[in-house]
């Protein structure tokens, strides 16, 4: 049996990126978010209706990890203090505890600064400051933030529009770190799967102590390949395969929809999601090349999904589907168009209308006959494949067009709707 794992959202509270969290609501049982406790939450309409309408979102506090994820920052800062200072001290004229504008976001070191006015404090290389909720990090870390000059009190923040809470301001790269570590100790206690819509944060994966902060933060050793966020990759590569182009525009009630009517083979998939994982990770065990890792995943989502895929197309394609879907699109426009053409349509646009009618019943009769041998050929193709949810996604996120909801509507009316 496979443990179908929770995502983990990270290193924010909102989601950033519309298209990611409703892909995600696709290969992922659920997401849990970090929200401290007093956190305000302001989720826009699609993310309402997949934690509302699916229960695709939780919230969880991290509480029980902010003391070991503390631990690591202040011995970080205990043996390495003034290298870290050197870096991504706070300088400014209004004193530590002055008040003022967070402006930026946490991010990983060497991201480029956003443009626009700098405020007050900022880091030694410019930088404007990200902030951390100061439930995020125990009383002890804070106080050591503020006291070595690695951070400042401030009551705004010009990124989540809030004005109600006091934040702790510091360097981006040094918060997206400690936010990392966070992320771990929590994922840890919970066996929640590490998630995130940038791509720059895939490494809060696997322990993140003080070694590897100033590894990240100062240099030195590279960390191993981590190989605990597989099932991610996995996930997002394969269900790719059947995405439109434009998913941020599709109406999150449609995802709702596909994981509800097809709920036995969106099972189905997470465990061939979880096989695949597994197989991969026992195999790349030691890995260090992430480029080589990556490859070998992207392999392993070829020959696993979208090979079998193909197959599972061609398997509907076997029983009939294409050919009631060509055949109503040939004859529904021959009668409409002759009578256009002999200039009858005002006398005759009754009959017309009725031939029309009688046409679409015809072929629905002979779609009842093809289709109800087709349909336990159906059945047993979508039964027997891991990726059948892939190909339910590809159509249920299709632009429909009069012709395929014609199609759609005959197939229904056999029981073989797909």
């Amino acid at each position: 049996m496979f443990v179908q794992r929770t995502g983990l959202y990270y290193p924010y509270v909102h989601f950033r990126d519309p298209a990611w969290i409703k892909a995600a609501a696709l290969y992922l049982p659920g997401v849990a978010r970090v929200v401290p406790e007093g956190f305000h939450v302001s989720d826009p309409d699609h993310v309402r209706v997949l934690r509302d309408d699916l229960d695709f979102i939780q919230n969880i506090d991290p509480a029980d990890a902010v003391e070991a994820a503390s631990r690591h920052l202040l011995r970080l800062v205990d043996e390495r203090g003034e290298e870290v200072r050197s870096r991504f001290g706070v300088h400014g004229t209004g004193g530590p505890d002055a008040m003022d504008v967070v402006n930026a976001e946490p991010s990983p070191p060497g991201t480029p600064a956003p443009v626009g006015n700098r405020e007050r404090f900022f880091s030694p290389r410019g930088r404007p400051l990200a902030g951390l909720y100061p439930g995020e990090m125990s009383p002890e870390l804070r106080d050591t933030l503020f006291g070595t000059g690695l951070a400042v009190r401030r009551v705004r923040n010009a990124v989540s529009h809030d004005a109600h809470h006091a934040w702790v301001g510091m360097d981006p790269a040094l918060a997206w770190v400690y936010k990392c570590a966070l992320t771990a100790e929590l994922a840890g206690r919970t066996a929640f799967l590490p998630v995130t819509d940038q791509e720059a944060a895939h490494t809060a994966i696997d322990p993140w102590d003080a070694e590897r902060m100033a590894a990240v933060l100062l240099g030195g050793a590279p960390a191993p390949v981590g190989t605990g966020d597989l099932a991610g990759r996995v996930g997002v590569l394969s269900v790719r395969c059947v995405l439109p182009a434009r998913l941020a525009g599709v109406p999150a009630e449609k995802i709702v929809e596909l994981r509800k009517k097809y709920e036995p083979e969106f099972f189905a998939y997470m465990d061939a999601i979880a096989r695949t994982t597994a197989d991969l990770r026992e195999e790349l065990a030691g890995i260090r090349s992430r480029q080589a890792l990556d490859l070998y995943v992207r392999q392993a989502v070829h020959k696993d999904f979208e090979v079998e895929l193909v197959k599972l197309r061609e398997a509907m394609k076997g029983v009939g589907l294409q050919t009631i879907t060509t055949s109503v699109s040939t004859t529904f426009d021959t009668p409409t168009s002759a009578a256009l053409a002999s200039g009858l349509f005002g006398t005759v646009g009754g009959t017309v209308a009725g031939s029309a009618a009688g046409i679409v019943a015809g072929v629905g009769a002979t779609a009842v006959g093809i289709l109800g041998g087709a349909r336990r050929q159906r059945d047993a193709a979508l039964a027997a494949s891991p990726v059948s949810f892939l190909l339910r996604i590809e159509r249920g996120l299709k632009p429909t067009t009069a012709v395929s909801r014609i199609g759609r509507a005959l197939r229904r009316s056999a029981g073989a709707s797909v």
